[in-house]
């Protein structure tokens, strides 16, 4: 069985879980981990709408894709709860880059 979550913006997380019958969508991310990444991620807002994000926990990982059609470039970083966040990468608008997390889930994406 394989989780997907997709979120299109800093207040909408989609939760679902593909199954051949059909897909379920909920709420994302536990509660507790907002607190133990806050202070990590205090220094840098939450990215903006306009970069899209799909996160997909597979087996062997968590996969973090995200895409830039903010019109101007984008720095971000993707903040990892239980596990290390991701480099701080520049986006030029229209481009995407894509990061695998062998431990932690997916907590946020912020501008750095």
């Amino acid at each position: 069985m394989e989780r997907l979550r997709i979120v299109r913006s800093s207040l909408a997380v989609l939760a679902g879980v593909v199954t051949a019958g059909g897909l379920l969508l909920g709420a994302g991310g536990p509660a507790s981990a907002a607190g133990a990444v806050a202070g990590r991620a205090a220094a840098a807002g939450t990215a903006p709408g306009c970069v899209a994000r799909v996160v997909d926990e597979q087996p062997h990982g968590l996969i973090v894709w995200l895409r830039n059609e903010c019109g101007r470039t984008v720095r971000v970083k993707v903040v990892i709860s239980w596990g290390p966040d991701g480099p701080c990468a520049t986006l030029a608008h229209g481009s995407s880059r894509e990061w695998t997390f062998k431990v932690g889930s997916y907590d946020k994406t912020v501008t750095c």
